[in-house]
């Protein structure tokens, strides 16, 4: 493999035409649902670090009036101890239950030089094989909080947004800024290789100063659909528990409030929740033989009446 410039490799695993899912905090953050389903994937596989992205070149640390784009230093009696900067990095895991191993990218949106960036993401896909990119993100949005939330979808090409289709998400048609997720399937596009973009929604209601930090519900949303395009056999029942948590705490808040009820009723009532239900896929030969299956069943049961 060669060297490649912004990269810095702690090592270089042999992967086998790994998939590549990308969570970066910034803007599409919305309820840490892209850095937090990448946390969640990271701690399912125990994946292992083995590259970053050096943080000077993309990232500005002062901005006139805003101070919280500096790294954060921790001191302990007059020596430091941990610094904190911009994280831009990757992990891989092993997949034994699919014929794609998978790097994670968990990173951070950067200030400057976008393209570069995204050249520098496809730059290490093609070095390892990727076989497909998948960026996640989240916007904030007025929709009960416990409810399916929507998905819009933007893809490299029509032949996968084709196959997209059957994953319950909209297709997006706007036009307007751009994201970073956009910007890395643009590379993506431009150099020949797959890419998904799955943008979900996150609980906010403004009105009553109520917005959630981190939406559990938005995160298992995307990560259903990755669990059965990427075969990751995942389990959900660390997000379940988070779900059963934070919404029985707006239970008790609609409980005590009965404005905030009456808007929450409202946004139930126009809310169209079409809940995911994971694709049956089955291979011709699979198909055919439940075909067969199916009809001796048939057969044995008029035999027997």
């Amino acid at each position: 493999m060669d060297e490649i410039d912004n990269l810095t490799f702690i090592s270089k695993p042999p992967l086998r035409s790994p998939y590549l899912v990308c969570g970066l905090n910034g803007w599409l953050n919305s309820g840490d649902v892209a850095v937090g389903g990448i946390k969640y994937l990271i701690e399912q596989f125990k994946a292992t670090l083995f590259a970053e992205i050096r943080t000077s070149r993309f990232h500005v640390y002062q901005i006139p009036g805003v101070h919280n784009a500096r790294p954060v230093f921790t001191m302990n009696d007059g020596v430091i101890e941990e610094t904190d900067f911009p994280k831009n990095q990757f992990y891989y895991a092993g997949n034994p239950a699919s014929d794609h191993d998978i790097i994670f990218f968990l990173g951070t949106e950067p200030n400057l030089y976008w393209e570069e960036y995204g050249d520098t993401v496809l730059a290490l896909a093609r070095d390892f094989g990727v076989n497909r990119i998948y960026t996640l993100g989240a916007i904030y949005d007025r929709l009960p909080y416990n409810r399916e939330p929507n998905i819009t979808c933007t893809c490299t090409s029509a032949k996968i947004r084709d196959e997209m289709g059957k994953y319950n998400v909209i297709m997006s048609s706007r036009e307007g800024m751009a994201t970073i997720n956009l910007m890395l399937l643009h590379s993506f596009q431009k150099g020949g290789l797959d890419g998904v973009n799955l943008t979900v929604r996150a609980p906010y209601y403004p009105e009553f100063n109520i917005g959630l930090d981190y939406s559990p519900r938005s995160v298992k949303a995307v990560l259903e659909r990755l669990d059965h395009l990427m075969k990751m056999e995942l389990n959900f029942e660390e997000l379940d528990k988070a779900i059963s948590e934070i919404e029985g705490k707006l239970d008790a808040v609609r409980k005590k409030n009965a404005e905030f009820n009456s808007y929450m009723e409202e946004l139930e009532k126009n809310y169209t929740e079409t809940p995911y239900q994971e694709p049956f896929d089955i291979s011709p030969d699979e198909a055919l033989r439940f075909a067969e299956e199916l009809l001796k069943d048939n057969r044995d049961r008029k035999k027997d009446q």
